[in-house]
């Protein structure tokens, strides 16, 4: 595993007691990969392990020229997930190495507790680069989760759709963390008031590398 935890658990926006609908909104943050089966409990709307990348990998990708960076789209059972990220590597003709072995083999994990927690046996995995194909506005996705990391630059920004959307009001993912999203058909009646983005990138800014995955079943 290419991540180094520690045991600090965190929580963001629990929501307070109203005579309304309660709506999860509440994001459980820790460093350890527990942290994500929490998804499931009720008012929470984002389960979010806080992952330090381990230096030798983060320099590694961070120095991929950005044509170089692997990309792919891919519905798969998740044991043939590290197999599908090496193809992709291949494509981009990244050499072989302990670096490249790290990154397929932490989407693999990945995905295979995500599909644990959703209780499903294949995942769709996408490698996004830059910001051409991720969306810069704040939303929730049209499925019951998502998982996303941000391997490279800026991670993902999240808000509670009620506030404004100003800095003191958004928060922002670390690079290498890990995060589960409630989508639009979470299946439950309580609804999901999180939104979330990418960042918006200033000129020169270094290249994102996104990974996405979504239940499939």
């Amino acid at each position: 595993m290419m991540i180094n935890p520690d045991l600090t658990p965190n929580v963001q926006n629990q929501p307070q007691p109203s005579t309304e609908r309660p709506a999860a909104v509440a994001v459980l943050m820790g460093r350890e990969p527990e942290i994500l089966n929490h998804i499931c409990r009720q008012g929470v709307a984002a389960a979010i392990w806080q992952r330090c990348p381990i230096s030798l990998f983060q320099n590694w990708v961070d120095a991929l020229h950005p044509a170089s960076l692997p990309q792919m789209r891919t519905i798969a059972p998740v044991n043939l997930v590290e197999d599908a990220v090496r193809a992709a590597c291949d494509i981009s003709k990244i050499s072989a190495g302990s670096e490249r072995d790290m990154l397929a083999s932490d989407i693999a994990a990945l995905a295979f507790m995500f599909s644990k927690i959703m209780n499903v046996q294949t995942v769709q995995v996408r490698l996004d680069v830059d910001d051409d194909v991720m969306c810069p506005r704040f939303h929730k996705d049209n499925v019951r989760a998502r998982l996303l990391c941000t391997y490279r630059g800026p991670a993902t920004q999240y808000i509670d759709e009620t506030k404004p959307e100003t800095p003191k009001y958004i928060s922002q993912m670390t690079t290498g963390s890990v995060g589960i999203f409630r989508g639009k058909k979470w299946p439950s009646k309580e609804p999901c008031s999180l939104l979330h983005r990418s960042p918006h990138l200033p000129l020169k800014a270094v290249t994102r590398m996104l990974l996405v995955i979504d239940p499939v079943g």
